[in-house]
């Protein structure tokens, strides 16, 4: 999708006349993550890649375009003009509060798994947050759904020669497994997201 943009805008700017632009232009990484950019000028286009807190300067003829190729954009903020741009973390965040209301689930951890949707409290992406028992305070780059609430399975148990995890999926829900006398009980595990709360039970 990015690549078909990209073409298109350098085909739009291509079809203008008149007197040739040209300068330097001044890319600058102010994020926390490595970028990998493309710049397109004067027919052609070059694949980036900057580090945190680094610049570098290029020269452009005709037109000068910047497309961030990577991280996702819901991480990050660019500001342009035709001297310089500046890449920076995003401050628009999605606050939630989790309600963690079941009673053996002390463990629960929400996963990222390459979404890039979940903030730290330093409002940088990470991988995953611990939920603990009663009201949790989150942080996410873009608005949830059930289907990208994703629980790490926590440590296998054995019962006999089957191996079980603590969390498991089954189809679009969740259960918690644990041993009772000996046996294997499971529970499904209920998550209602209303608005920006999500209460999650079993």
């Amino acid at each position: 999708m990015k690549r078909i943009v990209f073409v298109g805008l350098m085909m739009v700017l291509l079809s203008g006349c008149g007197k040739v632009e040209k300068g330097v232009i001044t890319i600058e990484n102010k994020s926390s993550y490595p970028v990998e950019i493309s710049l397109g000028q004067n027919y052609s286009s070059e694949r980036i890649e900057l580090q945190p807190s680094t610049s570098i300067k290029r020269p452009w003829e005709v037109y000068c375009i910047c497309v961030v190729e990577k991280p996702s954009l819901t991480l990050l903020k660019k500001q342009q003009t035709k001297e310089k741009i500046v890449i920076s973390n995003t401050d628009e965040l999605y606050t939630y509060k989790v309600s963690n209301r079941t009673h053996n689930l002390t463990m629960l951890k929400m996963l990222d798994e390459k979404q890039s949707i979940l903030a730290g409290e330093d409002g940088i992406l990470t991988s995953s947050i611990h939920l603990n028992l009663g009201d949790t305070t989150i942080h996410t780059f873009s608005p949830l759904s059930i289907k990208n609430i994703i629980f790490d399975k926590g440590i296998p148990f054995n019962i006999g020669e089957a191996s079980y995890y603590p969390i498991e999926k089954k189809g679009e829900f969740y259960y918690f497994n644990k041993i009772i006398d000996g046996k294997l009980d499971t529970k499904r595990i209920n998550i209602d997201l209303v608005g920006y709360e999500i209460i999650i039970t079993n």
